[in-house]
């Protein structure tokens, strides 16, 4: 591991959040798919899965969509993505690593969470798919925070679910607005190399190049 633009290797947590999509799984054939399929059926419109991926800054489930439909999203809206999302579950995978991984930090002692951009119902699905929820103390989700990345208030949530302050807890994320993120409440930001939107960042952050990294940056003796 690396911190470029400073060091934070010394730095100890308490807990470890995660982000989900391309963190925690590769589910890059899962759900710009089903933005796809869902918006298709509400508004006959086609999107390739670039113009998904490009949209995902709008926001949670129902920005994104209403985005394509060009109206306000509803209840039924939502739930039609989440049908096209449970319908390709499937496609999801677990990164290799990933679940050993979360284990042993477990077994060191350290708490566990995740704060998604997905909604709730999302976000369980495809945990409860991987077999992973049981290894989260906390899941905070988009729907259930008033802003999304990079605005803190999902870490700051699960903090506060955790009985934790922000400066105890390190978030693990693939994307520019993870990292972001977790300096805007001086959490330890923890770039997942290994994320399909992975980008390098030169400010302060802990490098992960693989999952198992984590066990040497923040496995705390028994």
């Amino acid at each position: 591991m690396v911190a470029p633009g400073g060091d934070v290797t010394g730095r100890s947590v308490d807990a470890i959040v995660f982000d989900m999509d391309g963190t925690l799984f590769d589910s890059s054939r899962t759900v710009p798919a089903a933005y796809a399929a869902a918006i298709h059926e509400l508004c006959g419109r086609e999107c390739s899965e670039d113009e998904i991926i490009a949209a995902y800054s709008a926001g949670p489930a129902g920005a994104l969509i209403a985005r394509f439909t060009g109206r306000p999203s509803t209840e039924n809206d939502i739930d039609c993505w989440h049908r096209h999302l449970e319908a390709r579950v499937h496609l999801t995978t677990i990164y290799e690593g990933v679940i050993d991984t979360l284990e042993q930090l477990r077994a060191a002692g350290l708490a566990l969470g995740v704060f998604t951009g997905a909604t709730r119902r999302a976000a369980l699905a495809q945990l409860r798919h991987a077999r992973a929820a049981d290894l989260f103390d906390v899941v905070v989700a988009s729907d259930e925070i008033e802003r999304v990345k990079p605005a803190p208030d999902g870490l700051l949530l699960a903090a506060s679910r955790l009985g934790l302050s922000t400066d105890r807890l390190a978030y693990v994320g693939d994307a520019l607005n993870d990292l972001r993120c977790a300096r805007a409440v001086n959490a330890v930001a923890v770039a997942a190399a290994w994320g399909h939107l992975y980008e390098p960042d030169d400010e302060t952050h802990v490098l992960a190049t693989k999952p198992s990294d984590l066990l040497a940056q923040f496995s705390r003796p028994a």
